[in-house]
């Protein structure tokens, strides 16, 4: 009866006995089979994507809600909406700043790449709004990303499957750059064009070449987060730009200079630090373990707090704060479930910071004379 149903994800019965089917993808699309049992069928495709229920009131009215984005909608038979609870992000975590194609702002949030509507990054908020998509536009569904770093058209992302994608946002194409990697995390452009992923499972950063050779840059860390590279190192002539690299490190509370060999402390006795991006010769970490905002001078080592009370989500409390595992389920392909906790950080070319405040469903944008001491 309910043969050729798109990606079906769940089934309802309306006051009116018949059935409803919804389909998870891009489209939107939920279908309806009277309740003869004749195999009659009626289908609306609406503005509503990654559905996964639904339910009617008295007046046989539905509701649907979504995966990707949240909120409560009104679909009429029609297609027509109306946003009943507002949508919003699951993160946000993995935040990128385009700095060469218009400095727009894109979003890993866990099951998709977003961007906040209000473009350029002078009204950044991603907070629920009375706008149909919550201020944030969703670009494309994915499955778990965490990490994301923009080079030009193209947008780079970590999933918590394991794999990290090329996304082209000329002509969709979608690449993968690796796979079978364990929880990476953030996620860098060289300037050779080499991916740098901290693999936060393995405790090490790797880089993944043009030709999607991987190759371990640093082993032998705790639980890596988050990677950045300095933009000022890398333009150096004659400068090495494995020398570029710095890491986060969650368990052993600490930032790490990454070159082709034994990573070098910079700084040490951190609170679970996360996100990091790297501008003027400082380096930018997210403290969740203190909600703050820490600047680390590269030169020195020297760390000041630059902002706290920041709304980011604390690490979990226990005896390796953060850690993540994914459950495995009979018979199932191993499934990561609820997301671990990542803020991430990017840095505009004038020095702006836009932060991921995954504590509120938020994007904070922070301008230089802001967090000046």
């Amino acid at each position: 009866m309910a043969a050729g149903v798109p990606d079906p994800v769940a089934v309802r019965f309306d006051r009116a006995g018949a059935l409803v089917v919804l389909s998870l993808g891009e489209a939107g699309t939920v279908t309806r089979f009277d309740r003869a049992g004749s195999g009659d069928r009626s289908v609306v495709v609406s503005e509503l994507n990654a559905l996964d229920n639904a339910a009617f009131d008295a007046d046989n009215r539905m509701y649907v809600s979504s995966y990707a984005h949240g909120g409560i909608a009104e679909l009429a038979p029609d297609g027509r909406t109306r946003q009943i609870v507002p949508r919003g992000l699951a993160g946000p975590f993995g935040v990128t700043i385009d700095l060469g194609g218009g400095g727009g702002i894109h979003l890993a949030d866990h099951y998709r790449l977003a961007r906040p509507a209000d473009q350029p990054a002078d009204r950044l908020t991603g907070r629920p709004s009375d706008r149909p998509d919550g201020d944030v536009a969703t670009t494309e569904l994915l499955a778990f990303a965490h990490g994301v770093a923009a080079d030009g058209d193209l947008l780079h992302t970590t999933s918590q499957y394991g794999q990290v994608r090329t996304h082209d946002r000329r002509t969709g194409a979608v690449r993968t750059r690796a796979d079978g990697l364990d929880r990476p995390l953030g996620i860098a452009v060289r300037a050779d064009g080499a991916l740098l992923v901290a693999e936060s499972g393995a405790g090490r950063v790797l880089a993944i070449g043009p030709d999607d050779q991987v190759s371990v840059l640093a082993e032998g860390l705790g639980r890596p987060a988050g990677v950045a590279v300095d933009p000022a190192l890398e333009d150096r002539p004659g400068g090495m730009v494995s020398q570029g690299c710095y890491v986060t490190d969650e368990q052993r509370a600490a930032v790490y200079r990454v070159g082709n060999g034994e990573p070098v402390p910079v700084a040490g006795g951190l609170g679970t630090p996360q996100g990091i991006a790297v501008h003027g010769g400082i380096a930018y970490v997210i403290e969740t373990a203190h909600r703050r905002l820490l600047a680390i001078d590269l030169a020195t080592g020297a760390v000041t707090v630059e902002a706290d009370a920041l709304p980011i989500a604390p690490a979990p409390a226990g005896p390796e704060p953060g850690l993540f595992i994914p459950p495995r389920l009979p018979g199932m392909p191993r499934l990561p479930g609820m997301p671990g906790p990542f803020a991430g950080i990017a840095a505009t070319a004038d020095g702006a910071l836009v932060i991921a405040a995954n504590g509120d469903g938020g994007v904070l944008l922070l301008r230089p004379e802001e967090t000046a001491p």
